[in-house]
């Protein structure tokens, strides 16, 4: 049995943290929205090797799959592309995070000897918005931790986890670069301006043109759209020098939280996945969740109860010129979101090594959110640019994609069922091509690197 604990379904950064009712989960104490990231935790499986739990040992246990690489690279086919020698090799992921973790480099190296994995040519940490002090690294004892403040840095902990492991075990020849930074967003009200400023200093200073980021903040929860037009400026600027920036859409379908928790009565998107000059991911959940992954499984929207993918319509930005050009179904003439998707569900989770959790300690943890699905986007495009070279901003590409039905059949898995209706808001069904629960669809990597390749 899996259950929500503790916090209002979406929160400032999208999702609430959550956790398997079951031994060994990570606490979550916060009982309002607050700074926790967009994941979706399990329980710290304990095991006497060094190897992963199976999926069938997981779905055993807890009544879920859980994945590692491999399954992800046979459920979107990087096979041919890696064969050819395409890993990301010379590109950089940026990542941005509060507060990071303090076990990330050791389990970075934990987690590749497990899966047989090279480390990457370069793991980077910078903190160009001050140092991060950790406030649950020396608790006199795991009864100590009880403090919503405790619960934040630890699920940003876990995010951060996440966040290096898979955009580094899809691309495993890039260079990774985790900017993290000492407070948490919240609500667009504080930390949302530290990652901002964050991001400004990595364009000026990293020249690397792929980030990854997995927070955000409900439109309707700041002030007036003006603050979010001038928040904006950031990502335009950077979209305009050819970085292609990846935003997880949200973990709760449609429906968001305001900064006092309650949902909001009808619809609604997150910023700054909805700004025009970003890559909006949603999430998927795999089919019949099997314990073995050969090939691409049928993929339907994430929406199995304890999340959903976010997508929608912005309420402050005008439909972009390339999903203009490409006709999707929009009545309002606003953004739509997201632009692709990924596997995200708990369900058919991925599986993350940790050991900095001071309550349960060291182990291997499945792990879901639009967060698991946004590094793996940022790495396709890795891949992608270590076949082909800079592909610059790559949204209106994977547009021009889908206007050309013979390569958009290839390139992408169309997800034609589901949809993102959650915690009784109604939200937008699957359907053939683009919608607003899935977007484009999920990559069918290999060919989407042909596909890229032939365009003009």
């Amino acid at each position: 049995m899996l259950r929500k604990l503790g916090l209002a379904s979406s929160s400032v950064a999208l999702a609430s943290l959550a956790a398997l009712a079951l031994p060994g989960a990570p606490a979550v104490v916060s009982s309002t929205p607050s700074a926790v990231p967009m994941v979706v935790v399990g329980p710290v499986i304990k095991s006497a090797s060094t190897s992963p739990p199976s999926a069938s040992s997981c779905k055993t246990a807890y009544g879920i799959a859980c994945y590692g690489p491999a399954q992800m690279a046979a459920e979107y086919n990087y096979g041919p592309a890696y064969g050819a020698g395409y890993n990301g090799t010379g590109q950089t992921i940026v990542i941005f995070d509060s507060y990071g973790s303090p076990t990330i480099r050791a389990d970075l190296k934990h987690f590749d000897s497990a899966y047989h994995l090279p480390a990457p040519p370069a793991f980077n940490i910078y903190h160009p918005e001050g140092n991060v002090v950790l406030n649950y690294n020396n608790l006199p004892s795991p009864a100590n931790f009880n403090s919503k403040q405790l619960a934040t840095e630890v699920g940003w902990a876990y995010e951060t986890t996440l966040d290096v492991e898979y955009a580094h075990a899809m691309a495993p020849g890039a260079t990774i670069d985790l900017v993290t930074v000492p407070v948490s967003e919240t609500q667009g009200v504080q930390g949302l301006q530290n990652l901002e400023k964050a991001q400004a200093w990595a364009l000026a200073n990293l020249h690397a043109n792929i980030w990854s980021n997995s927070w955000a903040t409900t439109e309707q929860s700041f002030d007036s759209s003006t603050v979010i037009k001038q928040l904006n400026q950031l990502y335009a600027q950077a979209a305009a020098k050819g970085v292609s920036i990846f935003f997880a859409a949200g973990d709760s379908g449609v429906a968001n939280t305001n900064k006092q928790g309650a949902t909001y009565p009808y619809p609604t998107v997150n910023y700054p996945a909805s700004s025009p000059s970003v890559i909006a991911v949603g999430g998927t959940q795999i089919g019949s969740e099997p314990t073995t992954i050969a090939s691409h499984v049928t993929e339907q929207v994430w929406n199995d109860g304890y999340g959903a993918g976010g997508g929608g319509y912005s309420t402050v930005f005008p439909e972009t010129s390339y999903q203009v050009k490409a006709s999707i179904p929009d009545r309002t003439g606003m953004r739509g979101l997201p632009d692709v998707s990924y596997n995200a569900a708990v369900i058919s989770a991925v599986l993350i090594y940790e050991s900095f959790d001071p309550v349960y300690g060291a182990g291997w943890v499945p792990i879901g959110g639009t967060s698991a699905a946004t590094p793996q986007w940022a790495a396709v495009d890795a891949v992608a640019q270590s076949a082909l070279g800079s592909q610059g901003y790559l949204a209106p590409k994977l547009y021009k994609i889908y206007r050309t039905p013979s390569l958009y059949s290839k390139a992408f898995y169309n997800v034609t069922s589901g949809n993102n209706s959650f915690d009784g808001i109604t939200g937008y069904s699957a359907t053939t091509g683009w919608s607003a629960a899935a977007g484009l669809g999920t990559p069918n990597v290999s060919d989407l690197i042909t596909a890229l390749g032939s365009l003009h």
